[in-house]
């Protein structure tokens, strides 16, 4: 009786998952969202028309949502000049400055809105300090392998990050 018991659960089990399989049910956003994810472009459209790439038109960088609900992105310009020193604490003011306007880190906590298809980001550490302890918003759409990521602050002046996963 109880191999029988054992059998007609494996039979249901495999029956269940053949059915959920073939209802065609798509994983959720935040399935999809979960992994490595390299940066293609970032772009803030301006409200005169005009387009500004903060970090050049081959930004480079990379974004990580794991399944705990934790993340980094990081993004830079790609031409960024080498220092001076090739020493890491001694560059010179105007290569710091430049270092700083091409470079953006931040990472956090986040959850997934499937409703809206976003997710709210909670920021613990940035390069920007203003962002520390701050909670933002991104829009999120993904298409086969292409995360596109839009902010949509206040200016009206969205800014649209569109990632590659990482293979």
């Amino acid at each position: 009786m109880k191999h029988l018991s054992v059998l007609g659960t494996c039979v249901a089990t495999t029956l269940g998952i053949s059915l959920h399989s073939a209802s065609g049910q798509q994983p959720s956003l935040r399935e999809r969202l979960v992994g490595t994810w390299m940066v293609v472009s970032w772009e803030q459209k301006k409200n005169d028309g005009t387009t500004l790439r903060q970090f050049g038109e081959k930004p480079t960088g990379m974004a990580i949502f794991d399944a705990g609900g934790r993340y980094i992105i990081t993004v830079m310009r790609s031409d960024r000049a080498k220092y001076t020193s090739n020493a890491l604490w001694q560059g010179t003011a105007e290569e710091n400055k430049a270092t700083a306007n091409g470079t953006q880190t931040y990472f956090g906590t986040y959850s997934v809105n499937e409703a809206d298809r976003s997710i709210a980001i909670h920021v613990e550490g940035s390069s920007f300090p203003n962002w520390n302890g701050a909670d933002q918003k991104r829009f999120v759409t993904i298409t086969d392998d292409q995360l596109t990521l839009t902010i949509r602050p206040p200016s009206g002046e969205n800014v649209d990050v569109i990632w590659k996963r990482a293979k």
